[in-house]
């Protein structure tokens, strides 16, 4: 006979677990404990289904039959019941008279909104990026932040990482170049890069859209002459050294500066490269943009700072270790950030570091250095004969020149701050 809701109340625990069947293969199991749980054990198919639907009072007579019914149905379609009834979720829905299908169409949905709720978005991982590195290495992170402020997070702040690709990213652009002007959109580009390089080492996401993006299909700059002047240096120099960023930044960018080497030439370096009782750095054509070995002959105080990022590499390969990944080189863009840094300290304007490279080669010639000495140094094409043999003929001429050049760096910085060898301010 079937159960009525006086029998479920007034059941009484015995010595051991029993059942109270209520017909069709419900039954309210006992507990020697005094707990009450709803079973459902039938056969559907040539297979036996038995179950736990849940605990009594918290699920009533009506609603277990509505359970039981709902667990037939799963049977009859050849489901476990097991896999949807395990659900509180799921269990509700039924109570209430829903159909198996329908319940199983709004878990999945349910589960499609969490899944996407639990996505990173763009604008979850700028705010991360700023908060972690930004604001913790910049003096000014506000300013430097701007291009994604104004540009990138109103389109893609709420957008999942993993749904920005790379059309999405280079046709916003393209409404940044022009709305505001090439520059702006590479600055754009560079920003979106280095939040989705961050992102990537957290394992928000798997792929940087931005990478895909070739500067100069943004756009190009034209041409630039922008030079430090001998006070600019001081103050850029100053400013990068008393920057709260790390270590091996500072050091990274002195030596572009006093090399006047292309970021990624020095970023991609390793220690197989270097010979110090020479004091000579050959690298390799591969790693150069004309595609012929570069030597370059160290000062002393090259040396000494190459050293010292010898031992802050705790015995890398490379000369700048990613710090996340220290069995891989650091990417060039890391050094931007510090880079702004220094400029916002020194007041200087409109400087990236690629024109380090320009300041070398006017302050050199400025200081009478030969033309053809300067441009061997920066592995610049030379005509004529002299270029075949301009690293031999110049060896010489282009180490004493580096020196000197060294040496006025030194000398421009402790005009009034004094920085030791190792470039530490004392006072």
């Amino acid at each position: 006979m079937a159960l009525t809701d006086l029998q479920c109340r007034k059941a009484k625990p015995k010595i051991s677990d029993y059942t109270l069947s209520d017909g069709d293969g419900l039954f309210l199991m006992i507990r020697a404990t005094g707990g009450k749980s709803w079973l459902c054990d039938f056969v559907a198919g040539g297979k036996r289904c038995k179950r736990t639907l849940g605990k009594y009072p918290a699920i009533s007579l009506a609603e277990a039959h509505k359970l039981l019914m709902a667990a037939r149905r799963l049977a009859e379609l050849g489901q476990k019941p097991g896999d949807l009834l395990a659900h509180d979720h799921a269990r509700a829905l039924l109570i209430t008279g829903k159909s198996v299908e329908d319940v199983e169409a709004e878990l999945v949905k349910a589960q499609d909104v969490a899944a996407q709720a639990q996505r990173m978005t763009f604008g979850e991982a700028a705010d991360r990026y700023k908060s972690e590195w930004v604001n913790r290495n910049w003096k000014n992170p506000g300013k430097g932040w701007l291009p994604v402020r104004l540009h990138l997070l109103p389109k893609l702040a709420d957008l999942a990482l993993d749904d920005i690709d790379t059309p999405m990213l280079r046709n916003l652009l393209a409404s940044v170049r022009e709305g505001s002007g090439t520059p702006t959109a590479l600055h754009a580009r560079g920003w979106a890069q280095r939040v989705f390089d961050y992102a990537i080492e957290h394992d928000w996401c798997k792929v940087n859209p931005a990478r895909q993006i070739n500067a100069a299909r943004v756009g190009k700059r034209g041409q630039r002459s922008r030079w430090l002047s001998t006070l600019e240096i001081r103050r850029y120099l100053i400013g990068l050294h008393q920057s709260d960023c790390y270590r091996g930044y500072k050091l990274a960018l002195h030596l572009l500066l006093m090399l006047g080497l292309r970021k990624n030439e020095l970023c991609g370096a390793g220690w197989r490269e270097f010979d110090f009782d020479s004091s000579e750095w050959l690298i390799p054509a591969n790693r150069m943009k004309g595609k012929k070995e570069h030597r370059v002959f160290l000062p002393r105080q090259a040396v000494e700072m190459l050293s010292e990022l010898q031992r802050l590499g705790n015995g890398s390969e490379w000369v700048l270790p990613a710090r996340t990944k220290p069995t891989q080189p650091m990417k060039g863009d890391n050094l931007d950030g510090p880079h702004e840094a220094a400029l916002i300290a020194g007041k200087i304007d409109d400087y990236v570091i690629h024109d380090h490279r320009h300041t070398v080669s006017t302050q050199l010639r400025e200081q009478g250095h030969p033309s053809e000495v300067v441009e061997a140094a920066l592995s610049h094409a030379i005509p004529g004969i002299a270029g075949v043999y301009a690293h031999a003929q110049y060896k010489t001429q282009r180490l004493e020149m580096l020196q000197a050049w060294a040496d006025f760096l030194d000398n421009t910085v402790n005009e009034q701050t004094v920085i030791a060898a190792t470039f530490r301010k004392l006072g």
